[in-house]
């Protein structure tokens, strides 16, 4: 589902826009939109799994390993 949007933005913000590959100002929005959002996710996935101390670091990757490897 989609929702309209309306920005007022400093002109060399627009400009940038602009000179991105694509049809409309909205489709080139939406695909800066979702790659922040895909990058902010994975910066807080790495926040996270930096959180786990060595031994866990071991286990998660015997784990991971053991699942590649089984059938």
């Amino acid at each position: 589902m989609k929702g309209k949007l309306s920005a007022t933005v400093d002109k060399p913000l627009l400009e940038f826009l602009d000179s991105l590959p694509g049809k409309t100002r909205s489709e080139k929005l939406a695909r800066i939109l979702t790659k922040f959002r895909q990058l902010e996710e994975e910066r807080l996935l790495r926040q996270q799994l930096s959180r786990f101390s060595e031994d866990e670091d071991e286990v998660w990757e015997q784990t991971v390993s053991e699942a590649m490897w089984s059938e």
